[in-house]
Formats: structure tokens, sequence, C-alpha cells
């Protein structure tokens, strides 16, 4: 069973179900299966509130696609270039974070996300600002993240 064709026809019957025209393509990269959809009036409608539609269509298509293969797919839904606009947004939401950190010199919280947008801003602060430092705490919907100075950083600020 080509899993190419297979992931391309299973969103495809799922997406006839939500939306009009749209065009779809499917990669792998690095075991990651790429579902990238390109589609004029419809994409509100695959992506939904803060991106909530896009995350459920996601996951269904994951769970149809493991009972097809008996064994987990790793997907990631794309539309109209929705997860690279994403990802600007909350890089700049991250760096707007660590430079209020970095003045207040104490840790900020981040309520509200989901657990790819944390990844994202952790990746961040991780790459851009050794610094400082994040972390999630909590459980489901109460968890957030918290960006704060490096233990070092605050050690040597006292001294």
């Amino acid at each position: 069973m080509d899993k190419l064709k297979t992931i391309k026809s299973e969103a495809e019957e799922l997406l006839n179900k939500m939306v009009g025209k749209f065009e779809l393509e499917v990669t792998e990269e690095e075991e990651v299966y790429h579902v990238v959809i390109k589609t004029e009036e419809d994409a509100p409608t695959v992506i939904g509130r803060h991106g909530e539609t896009i995350r459920a269509v996601q996951k269904i298509l994951e769970v149809i696609l493991y009972k097809k293969f008996g064994e987990p797919v790793d997907l990631l839904l794309n539309v109209n270039d929705y997860r690279e606009k994403q990802v600007e947004r909350l890089e700049g939401i991250a760096e707007e974070l660590a430079q209020r950190v970095k003045a207040e010199k104490h840790e900020v919280p981040l309520r509200a996300f989901s657990s790819y947008e944390r990844k994202i801003v952790h990746e961040y602060i991780a790459k851009k600002h050794p610094d400082l430092t994040s972390y999630s705490v909590g459980e489901g919907r109460d968890r957030q993240l918290i960006v704060s100075l490096n233990k070092k950083e605050e050690a040597g600020k006292e001294e």
C-alpha cells in the first residue's frame, strides 16, 4: 500500500466533506507526512478559530490513517501557508516576552497556547535567548508556558 497515495486519498475524502475547491499535495520529510492544502475561499473553514479546526482535522486524519496502516502516522497539515504565518506570529510573541522578562527581571507566564504553539516558543527562546529559559507548568487546558531568566543570570545579578 503506497502511503503517500493513501494519505492523499483519505485527506481528499475528508476535505471534500468540508470545503469546495482545493488543491492537495502530500510529501514526506524526515518521516513526517506534510499535507499541503491550497484553497481560495475556504481557508478559514479548514483553519478555524485560532487553528482549532486544522488541529482537529489533522487528528482525525491521523486516526483514520492509524486504522488503515495499523501504526501511527506523523502528519502536519498546512493550509495556505498557515503554519509559516503561525510560526512568525509566535516568534514575535516570544521576542516580546523575552524583552519583557529582561526588562522586568522576573518570569512571565503565557496562557492558552496549544502544545504545538508552546513548542515553537520554547525553541525560539532556546535558540535566540541563551540568557533565558522556558518551561511549561500545569495540566490540560490550564497548562502555561513560563519564560524566565536563567538561574545563572539571576545569580550573577545578585552579586
